[in-house]
């Protein structure tokens, strides 16, 4: 008899106490978001945009990212670009393309948002980038997600024709994805 009144007793406690936590701490979860990624970039005077194509591994799992549009404004010529010294292209990404991951599960995360900065380095002709993400939403496991990420990484023109650029790109990204 009183080791059923310890445990009713102890389950009222969990309940008094779980009671008192905010609503967030219980309901959000945050997940560690660790990819490095490896794939294409393309620009081009008819396309309204950008298009990126690559595919990513590590953490939250294996995905493909996709993504088009985006703006972005030619700030001019810099000495010193994301602190890597040397005559740079500067150019500022106003607003990054929406990028869509998608995982090998289908759940898909939905990034809307974003900004920042493409670094051409004029000695050696390589790109340095790094953009802001925000997370707005997904599908499947990842369906109301929010959050946000960095993206750092290189780029080198594999194709350029006078007409836009053809660039392979490799990074990392790294972020929190908050699940509801």
């Amino acid at each position: 008899m009183k080791i059923k009144n310890i445990t009713v007793g102890m389950a009222g406690v969990f309940l008094i106490v779980a009671a008192s936590l905010p609503q967030t701490a219980l309901a959000e979860k945050e997940v560690r978001m660790d990819l490095r990624f490896a794939g294409s970039f393309l620009t081009n005077a008819s396309l309204a945009g950008t298009l990126v194509d690559a595919s990513a591994v590590g953490s939250p799992g294996k995905a493909n990212i996709r993504g088009y549009g985006g703006t972005d404004e030619f700030v001019g010529f810099v000495l010193e670009c994301l602190g890597s010294p040397g005559p740079h292209i500067q150019i500022d990404i106003v607003q990054n393309p929406p990028l869509v991951f998608t995982f090998n599960d289908l759940s898909q995360l939905f990034a809307k948002d974003g900004n920042g900065t493409i670094c051409v380095d004029l000695t050696t002709g390589l790109t340095n980038f790094e953009v802001n993400l925000i997370f707005d939403g997904g599908r499947g496991r990842f369906a109301g997600a929010t959050g946000a990420a960095v993206i750092r990484g290189e780029a080198e023109d594999v194709s350029s024709d006078g007409a836009g650029l053809f660039l392979s790109e490799t990074g990392t990204i790294v972020g929190t994805i908050v699940l509801p």
